[in-house]
Formats: structure tokens, sequence, C-alpha cells
């Protein structure tokens, strides 16, 4: 993983103007027109006025705070999560939030239709780390600080021109080995070992191969990355990449014939007809409901032995994040429940309602974790595992290599032609 470039820090300055009120002292008392005239030296001595009372002074009841707006990209189970983590946040002394739940797959086209038609736009944003990267290119947002210890990968997901724009919450998205404990005792420990087992009789192996995403393991496995450092320039045309593509064919031999999509692949290791597959950890669920006989075990990726380094998967997240107008107290309140969210024990809550890891790195030794075989075999690779810079340059680096990885694997170009391919896609993307 990349360490990421420390973000910028916000300031709040919080200005109090004092206005302090003075009265005079009170004018002497005037003696009344029938006062008595005095007729000897033992005159009575005339009696002061009394002294006028001052009114008492007026408190205006300081009004309470507006609900900060929480737009929040998540579903079902995990919407109410969120709630509940919001209802525990008030509880505890926490200021106003309302929560507005909107569709993960188009809460960016949301904050921007809010931005045409003059509605309140959201203070505050959870989602994951493609929204958060189609929301900085449209410039609805401002950068935050991690005060924890966010996971390294987490941090490059949010981090561009040198500033981080999304707080880590929580990681998900990353690869697994999986294989059936029927036919496969144990998972192959490196890339050799599984290319041998998966040829090994009807053994096999499936995945969604013409992906970006199931490449990038191998080219992180061989030290190559799809953007230099800064996340501003493509590096697809590199002896990583001409190894993983090489190593990428070598696997693709195991792959049985007759499977010719992602789902497909799905289906055929369900059924127990293959022994080992890739895939995310957001399919688990479905294939435990493929079968009842499906005996599935979760590994991390395979060590590539040619380098030592592990196949890491690039590791995805939830981020919370401000929006571009916050400012002021409302901006003071929102940073309160930012440090409200990076609390180890907010973290390990989370991640537990949730069932993902946390993005605390402190977190992840929550016993509840360790108990959970895919949860632990992520956790195992959280660490190191690279993220996806939230640039133009990384997305279209990504859409190099979908247009020419096909062409690959059908065998029409070979690994050569396709690194320099893609480079150049990538490059004209960037440029459009």
């Amino acid at each position: 993983m990349n360490t990421t470039p420390p973000a910028r820090l916000l300031g709040l300055a919080l200005f109090l103007t004092l206005a302090v009120a003075c009265a005079g002292p009170p004018a002497p008392p005037t003696p009344a027109a029938d006062a008595p005239t005095p007729t000897s030296a033992s005159s009575a001595t005339p009696t002061p006025p009394s002294a006028t009372p001052r009114p008492a002074p007026s408190h205006t009841p300081t009004p309470a705070p507006r609900p900060l707006r929480l737009w929040v990209g998540e579903a079902d189970a995990a919407l109410d999560a969120v709630r509940a983590l919001i209802a525990d946040y008030q509880r505890s002394g926490g200021g106003p939030i309302t929560v507005v739940a909107h569709n993960p797959d188009t809460l960016r086209m949301s904050v921007a239709g809010a931005a045409l038609t003059g509605d309140p736009p959201p203070d505050l944003i959870w989602a994951d780390q493609e929204t958060l990267a189609g929301l900085l290119a449209d410039g609805q947002l401002q950068p935050i600080q991690a005060a924890g210890d966010p996971l390294p990968g987490l941090l490059e997901d949010a981090t561009a021109q040198g500033a981080l724009w999304g707080l880590p919450l929580t990681a998900q998205g990353g690869l697994l080995l999986l294989y059936n404990q029927q036919l496969a005792a144990g998972p192959p420990a490196t890339s050799d070992e599984l290319i041998t087992r998966s040829r090994a009789g009807k053994a096999g192996l499936v995945m969604a191969w013409d992906e970006p995403r199931w490449l990038l393991p191998w080219l992180h496995g061989f030290g190559g990355a799809v953007t230099d450092a800064t996340g501003d320039t493509p590096t697809l045309d590199s002896p990583a990449m001409l190894s993983a593509l090489g190593l990428l064919r070598e696997l693709a031999v195991a792959s049985p014939p007759e499977v010719k999509t992602y789902r497909g692949g799905q289906r055929w290791f369900g059924a127990g007809e293959v022994a080992f597959a890739v895939d995310g950890d957001w399919a688990l669920p479905e294939y435990r409901t493929l079968t009842e006989t499906l005996d599935l075990g979760v590994a991390q990726m395979p060590l590539v032995p040619a380098t030592g380094r592990r196949a890491l998967p690039i590791i995805g997240g939830t981020f919370l994040m401000l929006q571009r107008d916050l400012a002021g107290a409302d901006l003071g309140r929102a940073l309160s429940f930012a440090a409200f969210l990076e609390r180890p024990e907010t973290q390990a809550g989370l991640a537990r309602a949730l069932g993902r890891l946390p993005a605390s790195r402190e977190a992840l030794a929550d016993p509840a974790i360790r108990a959970d075989p895919a949860l632990a075999a992520a956790a195992a690779m959280a660490a190191q595992a690279p993220g996806l810079p939230p640039t133009k340059a990384a997305r279209c680096a990504l859409f190099g290599v979908d247009v020419w990885l096909p062409s690959l694997l059908r065998g029409t170009l070979d690994q050569a032609e396709a690194t320099s391919n893609m480079q150049r896609e990538a490059e004209a993307c960037v440029t459009r």
C-alpha cells in the first residue's frame, strides 16, 4: 500500500462579540412643591425619596442548533445500523442529525440535482469511494482530516491534490480466494500452486477474467500500480503489467471452457463443479445460498513466488464527506461527529453491525472479526492492501484495461501489445 500525504487541516475560527450595557447615575431628587417651611431649629428632617427599581435583565434563550443533514448511501440492514449509530451519538450528548436515505448508485446525481433546484444540500455524506470520486470531480466536497489510524489503502482511496476528501469509516470490496473444502484440502498458498492445483483433474478456477478489478491483485503482486504515486498519471505500460498479464493467462487455462460469464462461474463453483474461485466479499451471501451442500472455504489471495509479494486486491470503503459549503458552527458540529466515528469502540461496533472491516487498524483486532473466516482473511490483507486514488487518471487506467483485456484473453493481442494499447487508451481518456 502506498502512504498518502497528510490531509490539510481546516481551520475553524469562532468570534464572540460582547456588548456591555452602561447606565449613568440616577438624577438627584427634586423637592416637592408643597414641602413645609421650617418654623424652628427643631424642624423635622425630610424623608429621602425611595430608590427607583431597576428592571430585571432580560435573557434571550439560545436557539437550538438545526439538525445536520446526513445523506446516507446505504440500504436495508446497513441503513438501519447507521440510524442506530446516530441515535447512540445523540443519546451520548451529540448534536441533532437527520438521516436522509439515498440509493447508493444515484446519490451523486441527487447532490447535483439539489444544487440545480435550489433544494437544501446535504451537510454530510456517507457513501463509498466511487461516490466520493464523483463528488470530488463535481467540486462538491471540502477536505477533512483523519485523526485516528485509518488503513493506508483507505486513505489512498480518498486522497487527491494533497488533501483527504473523506474520512474512512469501514473497509470492504476486496477479493478473496474461495475454495470448496470437499474438493480442495486447504487453499493454495502461491499463484504457482493455484495454477497446478486448479489444472489437476477437474478442479478448475473461475473468476471475472476480463474485469480490471480481477487483474489488479496480480499487478500489485508484481509490484505495479495503475497510476504513479500522485494518482495523476496512468502507468499501465510497465514490466509489472506485462508479468501480471502473463500470469492471468496462465491461470485462465484452468477455467472450464463451458464457463463464459461471471455468473456462470458462480453457479459452477456453487454446484461443486470447480474447486476454486476468486470473488469479492460482497458475493459471499450469494454463494452461501446457492446450495446447501457447498462447504465454503475462504482465504487470502496467494503469494507471487517471483516477487515474494502477495497478490493484494484493492481495498474499498465507506467514507464520511463534508459538503463544500458547510462552515461556521455547523462545520464544528460535523467535525465533532467525525471524531465520534473515529473512536475505536465506535469503529468496532460499526464494523460488527455492518458485517464489514473497520477502517481503524486498531479495531481490526476485534474478536468478532477473527471469529468470522471471511472477515479474518480480509483483515489479514487489509493493512497492506492498496487503494485506488479518486482521480481521473485512476478511472481512465481502469477504462484502458477494460477495453483491451478481453482481446488479450481471446488471443488476438500479445502481452506487450496489450500493455501498450491499455496505456494509450488511458492517456487518451485523461485528455478528454
